[in-house]
Order: structure tokens, then C-alpha cells, then sequence
């Protein structure tokens, strides 16, 4: 008699995705997927730009996961991704969780990564690479937004840690290269996150950036917690959130959103209707 194998313990998911423009709007073309990561069927809610749902299932990642997400943009598509809900990393028993995020964009290809928060339980252990590669003329609006603990529950995030690193290159030069290295004595530490639970990025990639869309941006200012938006280069924004509200950061950068897609993607704003619900 055959022994039965016992079922693995972790999830293993890869999702490789394409976008191609067509001649009335852009069309996904998914490539290559195993594991619990899915895409919903594209919405199109303004002409030509195609939003799509990213789907994690299980509801959560544990130690031991590994969430692989390749996506490319080719000429000329347009496309917008974001997730229903935060995802959520819970205590680890040892093993870390990979996430790797991979984007690519062609001329005049345009991106918008808009995910909800991640969300990291006291004890979780995550290592988070997103690595992205531009072509000049291409245009990204990405954003990254992370709650330690559970501040609404006085749950804190005092055990575990998370290391997320972002790359930015342009036709194969490193433009960006940011690593963070969160853990209960960086939150705590007046040079870090200075006991704040809730903090976020947004970069945005464009040929089409100037003085006067970074002085309105700079105009904006949060509910609560601290904010900034800076130009590293002609062609780099970077803002930053610092605070202790989910609810004042999705505002925010929402806020900062809504400027900036008539004036870079030249597109009115077009929030997704599953940040509605």
C-alpha cells in the first residue's frame, strides 16, 4: 500500500501578466500562472486604460509562501492594477515570506500599481523585492503602503521583521534603489519611524514632470500624520507618509492621485470601484 504524501504546508504562487495595446483599448493577456495568485477579468472604466484586480484566495501569507508577480506593459498600453483588500502577513514559525514584484514597461507604455496596504501581524517575517524597468517615454504611478500591527486593536508589531527593497531602473540604469529594514526597535527609533505603525511611498515615473506639478503636490497635507514630496531627479517624485491612520494615508495619497493623472497620464481621475466597497 502506498503511502500518502503529505499536502504542502506553504503556498507557492507566480502570476505572469501582459498588457497589449489594441486599436479601441488594451487587452490583458495572462502568460503563465500556478498557485493561489489570480487576476480577475478586466474592467474598463475610462477608454482604453484596462483595470485589473490582483486575487490572493487564501486570504492571507504565512512564512514559508512565496508570491512571485511579473507584469508587462508594452507600447503604448495602458493599464491599472490594485487589489480588493490589504493583505495581510501573519506570525511566522520560522521561515520568511518572498514576495517578488516584477514590472516592465515599454515606450510609451503607461502603469498605475495602486495595491492596497500590507498589513504585518506581531511575529510575521517578510523579504519584499519590487524591482521595475522603464523605457524612456514610459510612465509608472506605484505606491506601497504598510501598517505594522493592528493600530485600531492596540495590537503592535513588536516582534518579526520586514526588509522591502525597490529598484528603479531606465534602459538598464539604476535610477532608484531604496532598502528598508522595519523591526520593533526601527519603529521605535526616533531616526526611524518614530513609533508610527503606518507608513507608505509613492513614486512616479515621467518625462512629464516641472516645478509647478511638484509645488501643488507639496500643497497637499494629510489628516494626520506627516508627509512629504520631494524630486530626486527630472524625472523621479517621490512622496512619503508617516503617521498612525490607514484611514489618512488612503486619503492622501488618493488626493495626490487625483493631481497627478490629469497632468502626467493626462487622464481624468477614475478611482477603481472596489475601493468603494
Amino acid at each position: 500500500m502506498n503511502a500518502v504524501k503529505p499536502l504542502p504546508q506553504n503556498w507557492q504562487a507566480l502570476l505572469q501578466l501582459e498588457f497589449r495595446a489594441g486599436q479601441d483599448k488594451t487587452r490583458m493577456v495572462p502568460r503563465r500562472r500556478f498557485g493561489p495568485l489570480s487576476v480577475q477579468r478586466p474592467f474598463y472604466p475610462e477608454r482604453g486604460t484596462c483595470h485589473a484586480y490582483l486575487l490572493h484566495p487564501p486570504g492571507g501569507v504565512v512564512g514559508g509562501d512565496r508570491l512571485d508577480l511579473q507584469v508587462a506593459v508594452e507600447a503604448n498600453a495602458q493599464a491599472l492594477l490594485t487589489t480588493p483588500g490589504a493583505t495581510k502577513f501573519y506570525l511566522s514559525a520560522g521561515e520568511r515570506v518572498e514576495v517578488a514584484q516584477q514590472f516592465t514597461l515599454d515606450e510609451r507604455a503607461q502603469l498605475e500599481y495602486l495595491p492596497q496596504e500590507n498589513i504585518y501581524f506581531p511575529g510575521a517575517l517578510v523579504n519584499m523585492k519590487t524591482s521595475i524597468d522603464v523605457t524612456a517615454g514610459s510612465q509608472l504611478v506605484l505606491w506601497e503602503k504598510h501598517c505594522f500591527g493592528r493600530p485600531a486593536n492596540n495590537e503592535r508589531f513588536d516582534d518579526g521583521k520586514v526588509v522591502a527593497k525597490l529598484e528603479l531602473r531606465e534602459n538598464d540604469q539604476l535610477l532608484l534603489a531604496e532598502t528598508q529594514r522595519i523591526d520593533v526597535h526601527e519603529i521605535q527609533s526616533a531616526s526611524g519611524l518614530r513609533g508610527a505603525p503606518v507608513m507608505a511611498s509613492l513614486l512616479v515615473y515621467s518625462d512629464h514632470l516641472g516645478a509647478s506639478l511638484l509645488e501643488t503636490l507639496q500643497e497637499q497635507e494629510p489628516a494626520s500624520g506627516i508627509a512629504g514630496v520631494t524630486q530626486p531627479l527630472p524625472n523621479i517624485l517621490l512622496a512619503r507618509y508617516l503617521g498612525d491612520s490607514s484611514d489618512a494615508l488612503n486619503r492622501y495619497f488618493i488626493a495626490l492621485l487625483d493631481i497627478l493623472r490629469p497632468l502626467v497620464l493626462n487622464k481624468a481621475p477614475c478611482h477603481p470601484r472596489i475601493w468603494n466597497t
